[in-house]
């Protein structure tokens, strides 16, 4: 093949890319995010998890602090992707089950009644420019209806264990295969059906396989699609996913490699090169929601914090991610969200140098990259705060 060849088949195929999924704060974007989430690349957002522990210390309260903020941050970039691929669904695997739709609702609205926050980036050259996107002045009720409306491009896909993750990811990858193998030169013909719609026909497929040889197969799936192609069809055209969100991913492979370590990495392997497999190939954005471990120190010897168990810049911010390096070798981009205290007072009351109530002290939350496979965005960090529960804000 003459690279000729290649170089324009590299360039139509970068054409189809998606432009980054905004933070919704511009700021963040810019400093640290590089205009946002990168379709085609799998980041793993990182943080302290309160989870199943008792709030008996302003420690502890911080963790609560870093898991709200890890639910903003998705939120956030789940919005963006519903305001900016019009034809893309959004796929959340739930394995804690927190999603709660109500405060997506309330992003989305946030984001459409505030049209500075509604923007999206086209690229030029090297560089991605900002593009302010017109919104039409609609009322306050008609736009929490669009909102909502909204909401059933997201597919929520509730997993207890391991093997339901790899069966939700398995079934994504269908969908897609599907869509390309058969519909993907009505696609544009037909209407648009739910990913949920979609999955089930899927399914149904499969259960009827098992029950007609292989000349049968082949006759349905071509009588199938001279159904789709008549005026009369009710079918519509399959959604494609376009992002996905796995929150927690740490919940379900960690009670694996508790039990062993080698089996637990081995599993872990594998369902990343299935993700990097759909996110490369269909250049989705893949955000993984990931736990800290070592943020408590602990009075065993053995097991006492060392300088390399620490990932931030920042001391008083202690641990690393979750799920060892094993988990990081399969990642394109790392990130860390944790919270510090916002003054220097803030900073005495917390570390118990001052002789104040220490229920009355305020935080800051800080976005750091610490690893960056395919880019420059190593090293970057940026202190942000959480307005109304809805709004990003970087803080200066």
């Amino acid at each position: 093949m003459l690279g000729s060849n290649l170089l324009s088949a590299a360039i139509t195929r970068l054409k189809e890319k998606p432009l980054p999924a905004s933070s919704g704060c511009s700021g963040l974007d810019a400093s640290v995010l590089d205009k946002g989430f990168r379709y085609g690349e799998i980041t793993s957002i990182a943080g302290a998890s309160g989870t199943g522990k008792s709030l008996v210390s302003l420690n502890n309260s911080l963790l609560e602090n870093s898991l709200m903020t890890i639910d903003q941050v998705a939120l956030n970039a789940i919005a963006s992707h519903l305001l900016n691929q019009e034809n893309d669904d959004v796929a959340f695997i739930d394995t804690t089950g927190s999603f709660s739709p109500l405060h997506l609702r309330e992003v989305v609205t946030y984001r459409l009644l505030n049209p500075s926050k509604h923007v999206k980036y086209r690229q030029s050259g090297y560089v991605y420019a900002k593009v302010q996107l017109k919104v039409e002045t609609e009322t306050e009720d008609a736009i929490q209806d669009k909102a909502a409306g909204m909401l059933d491009r997201v597919k929520i896909m509730r997993v207890f264990d391991f093997a339901g993750v790899v069966e939700a990811v398995g079934e994504i990858g269908e969908v897609w295969d599907t869509y390309q193998r058969n519909l993907g030169p009505l696609n544009e013909l037909l209407p648009r059906r739910s990913f949920e719609e979609y999955a089930e026909i899927v399914d149904s497929q499969d259960d009827g396989d098992e029950e007609v040889n292989d000349n049968e197969q082949g006759a349905g799936e071509r009588s199938t699609l001279a159904v789709i192609a008549t005026d009369e069809c009710q079918a519509l055209r399959p959604a494609r996913v376009g992002m996905i969100v796995i929150d927690n991913i740490s919940n379900i492979v960690g009670s694996t490699m508790s039990r062993s370590q080698a089996q637990g990495h081995a599993l872990l392997t594998t369902l990343m090169r299935s993700l990097r497999h759909l996110t490369s190939n269909h250049y989705i954005c893949t955000l993984l929601i990931n736990a800290v471990v070592g943020a408590n120190a602990s009075k065993n010897l053995n097991y006492a914090r060392h300088h390399e168990d620490q990932a931030s810049i920042f001391s008083s911010t202690p641990g690393k991610p979750a799920l060892g390096k094993t988990y990081s070798y399969l990642i394109d981009t790392s990130m860390l969200l944790s919270t510090v205290p916002k003054t220097k007072d803030d900073a005495e009351i917390q570390f118990g140098g001052a002789e104040k109530d220490p229920s009355y002290w305020e935080s800051i939350r800080i976005m750091e990259v610490l690893e960056d496979k395919k880019g420059t965005r190593e090293g970057r960090w940026a202190a942000f705060e959480i307005v109304n529960d809805v709004e990003l804000r970087l803080w200066k």
